[in-house]
């Protein structure tokens, strides 16, 4: 019998995407496509995707736009992997 296995998601699935989520091509993740992420993932208690997403700008946001782009995608990786979102 085959069985699902959760598994970490690799850092660089999650940088892939990420970068799949900037649906308007600006080069940038904003509050809301992140929040559409974490919604995805299993972040599905009520304010919790829109938590997750706060939480992952404020790691990841070194610029302080409150915008993440493909320079600080490394720190929201290392957020999101923090959180222990998994794969199956």
């Amino acid at each position: 019998m085959v069985q699902n296995v959760l598994v970490p998601l690799p850092q660089q699935k999650l940088v892939d995407i990420f970068k799949s989520l900037d649906k308007n091509g600006d080069g940038v993740l904003c509050q809301r496509e992140l929040k559409q992420a974490f919604k995805g993932w299993g972040a599905w208690f009520p304010g919790m995707p829109t938590y997750r997403a706060n939480r992952g700008i404020s790691a990841a946001d070194a610029n302080g736009d409150r915008r993440i782009n493909e320079a600080e995608f490394g720190d929201l990786v290392k957020y999101a992997l923090s959180c222990g979102y998994k794969l199956n």
